[in-house]
């Protein structure tokens, strides 16, 4: 079944991918078991996540909760994820380990890390390029001076938000192919949601630039 082995074949180099990205970051953490909770993640980001696991387990909305507002106004300071169902999750799951600050913000930074380079994995195969290429642009995208010296090590929301680029892109370039179904407007849905609420402005501004490029390149190629 040359399908199911091609599946197959994508689904192991997405994960490969992602499991490259965990490696380097565990040797990241063996090295400096702190590297990923410095400045604005230790004094802002981690205190607010460490809220919204606290409400979510009383069976309160976090921004509805009234220690949230203990650190500002989690509805307007949107680069926390505050409405990401993704970063709700990981908060919530990660917090039910036993494990200290420095390692919650480890495992909250890795668990988007790992997404990042699934995104970008899948984003270079749809261009063609081999299983080997396609992994070194992930752990490109994934393992770059900004993503992984300041998104995150200190300021959260850039990685929060940048995780779904490439999904997002991904996404909106089977929208566009008009080869497929007519519901293919679905794909970039869930990912724009995610990209928007995961906290950072100027990748919702990326989004839009890649959208008006995308559109303006649709329309040069057509007859």
């Amino acid at each position: 079944m040359p399908g199911s082995r091609s599946t197959r074949t994508e689904i192991l180099g997405a994960l490969s991918a992602g499991l490259l990205v965990i490696a380097v970051c565990l040797i990241l953490l063996w090295h400096n078991p702190q590297v990923f909770w410095n400045d604005d993640y230790e004094l802002s980001v981690l205190p607010v996540f460490a809220d919204m696991a606290r409400s979510w387990s009383e069976g309160h909305w976090p921004i509805l909760s009234p220690y949230s507002w203990v650190c500002g106004n989690l509805a307007g300071e949107f680069q926390y994820g505050t409405f990401s169902v993704f970063v709700n999750a990981a908060v919530v799951l990660i917090w039910k380990f036993p494990l200290t600050f420095p390692q919650q913000a480890a495992a909250v930074s890795i668990a988007h890390l790992f997404v990042l380079a699934i995104g970008a994995f899948l984003l270079a195969r749809d261009r063609a390029f081999s299983i080997a290429l396609s992994i070194f642009v992930a752990l490109t995208a994934s393992l770059s001076g900004w993503v992984i010296c300041w998104g995150a090590t200190d300021w959260f929301g850039a990685l929060g938000a940048f995780t779904w680029l490439p999904w997002a892109w991904w996404g909106a370039e089977r929208a566009l192919d008009s080869r497929r179904t007519r519901w293919r407007w679905i794909w970039p849905a869930p990912f724009v949601y995610l990209l928007v609420t995961g906290g950072f402005p100027y990748t919702v501004l990326m989004l839009l630039l890649l959208i008006t490029w995308l559109s303006v390149k649709k329309m040069w190629e057509r007859p």
